[in-house]
Order: structure tokens, then C-alpha cells, then sequence
């Protein structure tokens, strides 16, 4: 028996409910051979094409089903719709606004207003249509979660969450209402309720891979760096092209100078995206930080080729060339850095230093800190391996000879990782060591010598603590200053009477005191000698010592102890 058009179009409309669009066409197209204006037919043909992504034929239809119903406000709907995805979007208005003139109470229709106004940009009227749809519709949880959406684009906080909470609250499992809670939470350094939200998206989905990588950022502004760097993995293991979390679980790895795991992550980012800036400076970097010099290289100019003016490489690019000995390329180096950046003191020191320039009194604190948050890691491997440094033995062994058995309070200046620690503590009822590097006060805390670690330059310490001190030790400090009395006369109002202080020089033959291409200061001994006169600082020893190797030679050292003569004020 021949079937009539209806019983065809509800075979078309099953078809077209199980997804199998190809048959569901063919079946409407026969009903549309039987009854040409068929309007409901004409409707769900234009909706077949649309599922399937042919927005030129899915108007077309829609467009015929209107001549046949004009009254219609579905078809204007889903006309719009096929508009708004062909990015047609004045034509979707339009469209839209027809089908609301007909239904003024259609929700959805406001919605999808809403949705294109948003996307053009013009905010209020999309926020007003949103609302409209809202009355029209107050139990949608999708209307309330776009409201929500653009409320978060607008930084729109407290609105937003009182979107997403209307969703959850009509769909407490809504799992995009709970990521984008956490996402307004983290916006707004609400950690504990934007981690609680996340855990909810992992219990609805245990595979979300933003509510992952989210949760490790959370862990990381906790510095809770191991828990961050499992959620980068774990979002890594169910999706390893996702970028974000990748290039977080690398940064995480530079921050904690685990260098060779970071690049490892930076070099898969750099195969899909070579020229990225931020991938080649934090891999030239850790190539730096590892010591692979030529790779590090390579990568900054490889970044100066895009992005000439990257201040950052070329001061790293003029810090390699002095490592390798080349001194006119860092110097060219350091002139193009600054003309980025013309008040960089760190910078204007470098250049001065390379330059022998007489002017400078001591070295810059922000070069100080740069160099040796740099350093830290390595600091101890470097300096006892590699370059034989001694000094920490020879302090003690010229206190042993004093003899220096015990002392209250010891304070060691520019104490580093502590390398001195380990001779002062044996003496030390209580050992105060200070330093301007937050990265080497770190791996010194993990020796656990010290009683009191403070992060400050020295002469801000001197001058702002009330302690006194009855031995102060400054090991390889005295080459950071030039014009040493600013530096000695604040350490004298801190010394207790009779305190001792142990400090280090490097030798000038000539001058009082001169800057060296090393960027470190040489003092003559007769201007230490001077000097401690005029502060009353009465020079007990000096010994002439080899402290370490420079330049594969070994560099001798003046090993000084002064006893303060007055009683501090």
C-alpha cells in the first residue's frame, strides 16, 4: 500500500530524530513531490541542512516554509539561527525580531537576540535581551548560564556569580555552571571556593582537562608546587595537545629550576609553534641556567631576530658573551638593552663594569639579586667544584688561631646558600644570616643552620635592626661595594665592644678601590687600612689567601679581621 504524506513525514521526522539525515531529506522530498507547500516538511528540510552544516540550503527552506506560514515565529527562529551561524548577523537581527514581534513572550528567541548582539559587541543590548528572555523564561538554566557567561566577560563578578548559581540551583549538575564558578572564583583570588568549584566539575566529569589545569594553577599561587605540577600531567595524559596546561607544567618546572624538565615540555611547544616569544626566552633561559651556552645563544637571537627590542635576551645575550670572554659583543649587547631600557641600573652597571668607568661605588642591587636568584641552584656545586672556593676554611681556621671559641650573636652578611654557615654555627649561640637573594636564602634555610634568615640588602639591615653583634662575617661581600664606607660605618653602630668583624677583599695595587671587568670591586690595603682607623676598627689580622679560581687561574684574596674599639651608641 502507497504511503500518503503524512505517514511519510513521520518516517522522515524518526529518521531525522535517530541523526540519519541523508534518508530523512530523501523521505521529505517525497512528501514534497505529493504536497509541494507542506510547510512543516519545508521547515524540518531547512533543519536537516543546518544539522548538517549547509546553511545556504537550510535558508532556502526556511524561506519557503515562511511564504506558506508568515505567522510562524519557529521559522523566523531557526532562519536567524542559519543567519547567525553563516555570520549573517544584521539578517539574523532581522530575523529574530520577527519572531519576537509575533511571540513576544518567546524565550528562546530573546536568547539567541542576546547571543548575536554579544558577539557584535554591543553589551547592553545584549544584557537587555538576556533579561527579556529571563521573564519570559525565569526556569532556563542555559538563559541564566549565557547571562552568567557574558556577566564573566564584563568582569561583572558578583552578577555573574548570581547567574551561575541560578543555573545550579535549577541543575545542581550542571557541570559548565561549576567550571565557570571557578573560573570567576580564580579571577577574583578566591582560591579555596575556586578550587571546591573545579572538584565539583571532576566529580561530574573526572576527565576535564581545563578544570585540571585550572586546579594546578591554584596549586601554584598556593606554592604548592609538586600538586601543580600533577595536575599538569594529568591534564597532559587525557589530552596531550593541550597547550595551556603544557606551557604551565613547563613555567611551573622554570620556577622551581627544574630546567631540564622544562625543556623538555618547551620543546615540544616549540615544534608546533617556533616563533612563540615566551617558549624560546624560557628555553634560552634554562639552556643558560644548565650552563649549554651555544643553545642558549641560539635561542635569544633567534628571539631577537622576531622581537628586536626584547630587553630580557639582550641582557642575557650580553651576559653569555661575558662568559665566554667577549667582551666588545656584550658591551653591544648591553648598549642595545639600553636603548629599550635607558634607566635599568642593572644594565648601566653591566656596561660601566665592561667599560673600567671610574664613576661607580658599588654594584647595583638589582644586579645582585638577578645574578644570584640565577645562581642559586647551582651556587654550591659551582663554587666548591668548579671554582674551589676556600674561603669558608680559611675564616675558620684564622678564628680557631684568635682563638674565637664561642660566641652570642654571629651575623653573617651576604651569607648566599650559607657555605659559611656550616664554620659559624659551630661557634654561634645564635646565627642571623642576611642576604638580597630570595632564591639563595631558600637553599640556605635547607641547611638548616641558621636561626634567623633575613632577605634584605645589607647596609638597609645594618641600618634598620636593633641588634648588636659580637662577630660579624662578610665572605666574598666587600666586591659588591666600591666606596666601602657606607657599608662599614653602619656595621660599626651594630658591633658589639671588642665585636669582631671577618671580611674579604679583592687586591688593587693601585687605586683605593676600582671597578673590574668581572664587575666586582678590587680595594688596595692601604685604603682598608685607612678606613678601619678612621671608624675605629683596629685591624688584628690580614693574611693573604687564595680564595678561588678565576678564569681557570687561581685568585688571591685578603683575608682581614678588624676589632671594633667603642661602644656603640
Amino acid at each position: 500500500m502507497k504511503k500518503n504524506h503524512h505517514q511519510l513525514f513521520d518516517e522522515a521526522y524518526k529518521k531525522q530524530q535517530q541523526n540519519q539525515l541523508a534518508e530523512a531529506i530523501k523521505l521529505y522530498q517525497e512528501v514534497l513531490r505529493i504536497k509541494p507547500n507542506y510547510a512543516d516538511a519545508l521547515h524540518f528540510m531547512g533543519l536537516c541542512y543546518a544539522q548538517l552544516g549547509d546553511m545556504k540550503q537550510a535558508i532556502y527552506y526556511f524561506n519557503q516554509a515562511i511564504e506558506i506560514k508568515p505567522k510562524e515565529a519557529s521559522l523566523y527562529n531557526n532562519l536567524a539561527n542559519a543567519y547567525k551561524y553563516s555570520k549573517e548577523y544584521e539578517r539574523a537581527i532581522e530575523a529574530y525580531q520577527a519572531a519576537i514581534d509575533l511571540n513576544p513572550s518567546y524565550a528562546q528567541a530573546h536568547n539567541n537576540l542576546a547571543a548575536v548582539y554579544a558577539i557584535q559587541g554591543e553589551h547592553q543590548k545584549a544584557l537587555q535581551y538576556y533579561h527579556k528572555a529571563i521573564h519570559a523564561q525565569p526556569d532556563s538554566a542555559p538563559i541564566h548560564h549565557n547571562l552568567g557567561l557574558l556577566l564573566l566577560q564584563l568582569k561583572n563578578l558578583k552578577a555573574a556569580e548570581t547567574q551561575f548559581k541560578n543555573v545550579l540551583a535549577l541543575n545542581p549538575d550542571h557541570l559548565e555552571a561549576h567550571f565557570y564558578l571557578g573560573v570567576l572564583y580564580l579571577n577574583n583570588n578566591q582560591l579555596e571556593a575556586a578550587k571546591n568549584a573545579f572538584q565539583e566539575v571532576l566529580r561530574l566529569n573526572n576527565e576535564h582537562v581545563e578544570a585540571l589545569t585550572n586546579l594546578g594553577v591554584i596549586a601554584l599561587k598556593e606554592d604548592q608546587g609538586q600538586g601543580a605540577i600533577d595536575y599538569f600531567t594529568k591534564a597532559l595524559a587525557y589530552d596531550n595537545d593541550h597547550t595551556e596546561a603544557r606551557n604551565n607544567l613547563a613555567a611551573t618546572f622554570m620556577h622551581y629550576d627544574r630546567f631540564e624538565n622544562a625543556l623538555m615540555h618547551y620543546d615540544v611547544l616549540l615544534k608546533k609553534d617556533p616563533n612563540h616569544i615566551e617558549y624560546l626566552y624560557n628555553s634560552g633561559v634554562a639552556q643558560m641556567a644548565l650552563g649549554h651556552l651555544p643553545e642558549a645563544l641560539n635561542l635569544f637571537e633567534k628571539l631577537l631576530f622576531l622581537e628586536p627590542n626584547h630587553f630580557a635576551a639582550l641582557n642575557n645575550l650580553a651576559a653569555i658573551y661575558i662568559r665566554l670572554e667577549e667582551r666588545e659583543e656584550a658591551i653591544k649587547y648591553l648598549n642595545k638593552a639600553l636603548k629599550v631600557k635607558p634607566n635599568d641600573s642593572a644594565t648601566k652597571f653591566m656596561l660601566h663594569a665592561l667599560n673600567q668607568d671610574e664613576t661607580e661605588t658599588s654594584v647595583s642591587l638589582e644586579y645582585i639579586s638577578n645574578l644570584f636568584n640565577n645562581y642559586a641552584l647551582y651556587y654550591d656545586q659551582h663554587m666548591k667544584g668548579v671554582l674551589n672556593y676556600a674561603l669558608p676554611e680559611h675564616i675558620a681556621k684564622i678564628l680557631h688561631q684568635l682563638p674565637v671559641i664561642q660566641v652570642q650573636d654571629t651575623l653573617d652578611l651576604g651569607c648566599g646558600t650559607g657555605l659559611s654557615g656550616v664554620v659559624l654555627r659551630e661557634i654561634s649561640q645564635h646565627l642571623t644570616g642576611v642576604d638580597l637573594s630570595t632564591k639563595m636564602l631558600v637553599q640556605a634555610k635547607e641547611k638548616g643552620l641558621y636561626d634567623e634568615l633575613i632577605e634584605s640588602d645589607v647596609i638597609t639591615f645594618l641600618e634598620t635592626t636593633r641588634k648588636h653583634f659580637d662577630l660579624a662575617v662578610a665572605a666574598d661581600l666587600v666586591p659588591y661595594f666600591g666606596d666601602l664606607k657606607p657599608f662599614f660605618s653602619a656595621l660599626c653602630k651594630r658591633l658589639t665592644p671588642n665585636g669582631l668583624f671577618v671580611f674579604s677583599s679583592e687586591i688593587s695595587d693601585d687605586k683605593a678601590w676600582k671597578l673590574q671587568p668581572s664587575a666586582r670591586f678590587s680595594h688596595s690595603s692601604d685604603y682598608i687600612h685607612s678606613l678601619c682607623k678612621e671608624l675605629n676598627l683596629n685591624l688584628i689580622r690580614q693574611e693573604k689567601i687564595t680564595g678561588r679560581k678565576q678564569d681557570n687561574e687561581p685568585l688571591s684574596i685578603m683575608l682581614y679581621v678588624a676589632q671594633h674599639t667603642l661602644n656603640p651608641p
